[in-house]
């Protein structure tokens, strides 16, 4: 007989009404024009529509791809990358951006540095130092900051804690709130699930699932899907494994 623990039973419990709930969400009209959204079908089918709701995407470490090696990649002199450029980048963009700058001038800039942009509009500068390398530099749309050099992919201000990931899965729910028709429970249904082993590695944009099964503790002791979110997050202890007080 194969016997499993108690506190699997509940995991797996919560773990496949996750999985129900990232399958549909329905979004249910109801007399007056009121909509609420809930993973069970609404009681008239005429009222009902099925959607599915996805957290806009940040880029995850593992997701950037260099530039500054392709043909077809950052080819624009540094030149052009001027106040009014930056001035149209996001505020955490331009801040990530200046820093790399910064960073370059006060080691000795050098001739034939470069930058453009790709499909998700990171910014990627192509550095070259007094060793003839090239530091390929990432300042991502969420103010990411990421380094690649001699093979080697690093953040510079986002580091691979637990504290940084805490960050990620609350921006990452941000992301998805601002989703037309998201709602607290779908969002956190469908947020990205991270690793079990030192879910903190990698730089994913996830929650963990201990996150997951604290909000979902939460909501089903009636407390609001906001506020079930940030207290998953922020009580003490964090969901976020190795997140304590006074971190």
């Amino acid at each position: 007989m194969i016997r499993i623990c108690g506190w699997l039973l509940l995991a797996l419990s919560i773990g496949s009404r996750l999985a129900a709930a990232e399958d549909v969400i329905y979004k249910c009209t109801r007399d007056g024009g009121t909509v609420t959204f809930s993973d069970k079908p609404c009681a008239e089918p005429r009222d009902m529509r099925q959607i599915t709701i996805e957290p806009p995407p940040l880029p995850d470490i593992t997701d950037i791809r260099p530039l500054c090696a392709s043909e077809m990649g950052a080819r624009l002199d540094i030149q052009s990358l001027d106040r009014k450029t930056l001035a149209a980048m996001s505020g955490v963009q331009r801040a990530s951006t200046q820093d790399a700058l910064a960073e370059y001038a006060r080691a000795g800039s050098r001739a034939g540095a470069r930058w453009g942009r790709d499909e998700r509009q990171a910014v990627h500068l192509c550095l070259p130092t007094f060793a003839d390398e090239i530091v390929e530099y990432v300042a991502t749309t969420d103010g990411k900051l990421v380094q690649m050099r001699a093979g080697m992919v690093s953040y510079l201000n986002d580091p691979d804690t637990p504290r940084a990931l805490l960050h990620r899965c609350e921006d990452t729910w941000n992301q998805c709130i601002a989703a037309p028709d998201a709602n607290p429970d779908s969002c956190m249904s469908q947020m990205p699930t991270c690793a079990a082993s030192e879910p903190w590695k990698g730089g994913r944009n996830c929650c963990p699932l201990q996150c997951k099964t604290a909000y979902q503790e939460r909501r089903e002791g009636g407390v609001a899907g906001k506020t079930a979110f940030l207290g998953a997050l922020y009580d003490n202890p964090s969901c976020v494994p190795g997140v304590g007080a006074g971190q």
